[in-house]
């Protein structure tokens, strides 16, 4: 019995050991890592620095748009207030501009006052004494209306007076309005017969009378006598003695010339 027990305890010392040596190897397999282990730890030693190099971009990225943002907001405040007085600026400017618009519309009403209360002071100065250096016509001109009008005492043909009054910057004579009619009728009174030529004519017999400037005759102001027993062409119109004749456009007659008058100069008046 002594013996079996023996046995039995050396066989328990056997298992001892057995267990023993199976916890001692997985005590050193447990303290001793792996390749496994090793691969796993290393990348994580790896991806730290960089994390961290990653974080601090973003956030360096992060102060900078928040201060690209701080400028923007300031920009657009800035451009606000820029606008705003600019849109002042051009309200100012408009109302100036009415403003001035206004002045020159008075200015102008003003002038043109000015310049009719001229031109009647003028015009009874020079009635009274049939001439005055206020008279907007030159030299020797006759004033009527706003026209001047200058009656020649050299004798051309009709087409002779025409070149003669556009060399002296004028037209021939046209009376198309009972004030020029009664003006200029008395003007062609004459003891020896000197008839002026008008510019009054036509192509031929029949045709319309017509002015120089296109424009027709009016039987309502004058009448235009006719030779009928004159066998010559009677196509050009003369005026003697406060009438109006038809005669040869050939003969020669004294030459009546008009102009435009010039504007009254009110330090002509002193």
């Amino acid at each position: 019995m002594h013996a079996k027990y023996s046995s039995t305890k050396d066989m328990l010392d056997d298992d001892g050991d057995t267990t023993i040596s199976l916890h001692s190897r997985a005590s050193t397999t447990t303290r001793r890592p792996g390749p496994e282990h090793t691969e796993h730890q290393a990348p994580s030693s790896v991806w730290r620095p960089l994390t961290l190099t990653v974080l601090t971009l973003c956030l360096v990225l992060l102060i900078g748009l928040a201060a690209l943002g701080i400028l923007f907001f300031q920009f657009y405040q800035l451009s606000i207030t820029q606008q705003d007085s600019i849109s002042q600026k051009e309200e100012r400017l408009g109302n100036l501009s009415q403003q001035l618009q206004s002045l020159e519309a008075q200015n102008r009403k003003l002038a043109a006052t000015l310049q009719r209360m001229a031109e009647n002071l003028c015009r009874e100065l020079y009635n009274k004494t049939g001439e005055h250096r206020c008279s907007p016509c030159p030299g020797k001109w006759k004033w009527r209306g706003d026209k001047c009008y200058q009656f020649y005492k050299e004798s051309r043909s009709w087409q002779g007076c025409e070149y003669f009054c556009i060399a002296e910057n004028s037209t021939m004579l046209k009376i198309n309005t009972q004030e020029v009619l009664e003006f200029a009728m008395p003007q062609s009174y004459s003891e020896f017969f000197y008839s002026y030529w008008t510019g009054l004519s036509r192509n031929s017999s029949g045709k319309d009378w017509l002015w120089m400037d296109g424009t027709h005759y009016s039987s309502e102001l004058f009448d235009i006598v006719i030779d009928f027993t004159s066998i010559r062409s009677r196509d050009c119109v003369t005026i003697l003695n406060g009438k109006a004749f038809s005669k040869d456009c050939r003969e020669l007659r004294r030459c009546a010339c008009e102009r435009t008058a010039a504007a009254v100069r009110p330090e002509w008046l002193y």
